[in-house]
């Protein structure tokens, strides 16, 4: 038995662990609290070992580089933020003791951590394509640490507990759901100039201009503002279509939300990302856009206009795929593989 101690404060990243830690102690892997003294191996946290909000990298890696310092034992660093992006974790992995470094998500084409991008996120481009210079990023000598960077077998879609409803019992008084944050307010991410907000908001704008004008009965936000929860949910359990642009990483429970309501799926392709389980299956169980929304209008049209034709189809497929990946043992499988693999049972 190896008992392995979770270091965070990051719910989202170990929550799947939480929920599995019954499969994995069946495979001999114990998770124990924070506090316990009697520990092989910690797990720690994104949120441990980096801060965006310290105005720099540099003070970022810093500061967590002094906590691992202080971490007694072998321990493995886990990225469970919703983007590819390595930005700030890899600078602590690569100067740190850690093991290895887990990540919910990455690129499939690992050659492209080889080139800038806008806070390392690819589909936000370069900064020039929105007229600013130098506010690009690219982790430096990724291909030397490569190797000891791997998926999690975690990612945000199996954070929830799910329900499957009947969903043909619900009346869909909306074509399309955009009620999704646009504008973001401002947030920062280290130095990157502007504030990370203006390029999710800049990426996501085209989202909005390309229904302000829509024939279709569009459910959205009021200058993207919140609304309670109930009010969420009523207005996208009664749309045909849930539109799901990129934010600051590509997975988001609204993804799965719209199997569970029988509605239908658009988002930008998800070609480019490597991640485990891996649910998304290109004009399958999605419909997939480009990442830049030229043909979002198109696509829209289409599911509007066949809702009635596809959306069992569509609606199966993608409760078919969580099924069959997200299964009892699914972590505890990928888990035992990958300690065996990295050497650590």
């Amino acid at each position: 038995m190896i008992r392995v101690r979770i270091l965070t404060k990051d719910f989202h990243t170990f929550q799947p662990f939480i929920k599995s830690a019954q499969q994995l102690y069946n495979y001999g892997i114990e998770l124990v609290q924070p506090t316990d003294k009697n520990y092989d191996i910690s797990l720690v946290g994104h949120s441990l070992f980096q801060d965006k909000k310290l105005g720099s990298l540099s003070k970022s890696t810093e500061m967590g580089l002094d906590f691992l310092s202080k971490v007694e034992g072998p321990y493995v660093l886990v990225d469970g933020q919703d983007s590819h992006s390595l930005i700030g974790s890899f600078e602590v992995f690569k100067e740190s003791d850690a093991l290895f470094m887990m990540k919910h998500s990455l690129l499939k084409d690992r050659s492209l951590y080889n080139e800038e991008w806008v806070g390392g996120r690819y589909y936000w481009g370069k900064s020039e394509d929105y007229g600013i210079k130098n506010q690009n990023y690219k982790p430096e000598d990724f291909d030397k640490y490569s190797d000891k960077i791997v998926l999690s077998g975690t990612n945000w879609i199996g954070v929830p507990d799910i329900q499957w409803f009947d969903y043909r019992n619900i009346e869909k008084l909306f074509d399309v759901s955009a009620m999704f944050q646009h504008p973001h307010p401002e947030c920062h991410e280290f130095e990157l100039k502007p504030s990370q907000d203006f390029y999710y908001n800049q990426h996501r704008q085209p989202v909005l201009d390309k229904i302000k004008h829509s024939p279709f009965m569009i459910a959205k936000l009021y200058k993207g503002r919140r609304v309670p929860t109930q009010t969420y949910f009523k207005y996208i359990q009664t749309s045909k279509v849930l539109l799901a642009p990129f934010g600051y990483g590509e997975m988001a429970p609204r993804d799965l939300e719209s199997a569970q309501l029988g509605s239908l799926l658009i988002k930008p392709n998800m070609n480019h990302v490597d991640t485990y389980p891996n649910i998304y299956v290109e004009d399958e169980t999605y419909i997939s856009c480009k990442h830049d929304y030229s043909d979002l209008e198109e696509k829209i049209e289409y599911a509007v206009e066949n809702f009635n034709v596809i959306r069992d189809v569509f609606v199966s497929n993608l409760r078919n795929k969580y099924i069959e990946q997200y299964h009892e043992y699914y972590l505890a499988d990928y888990i035992k593989n990958l300690f065996q693999k990295m050497g650590v049972l």
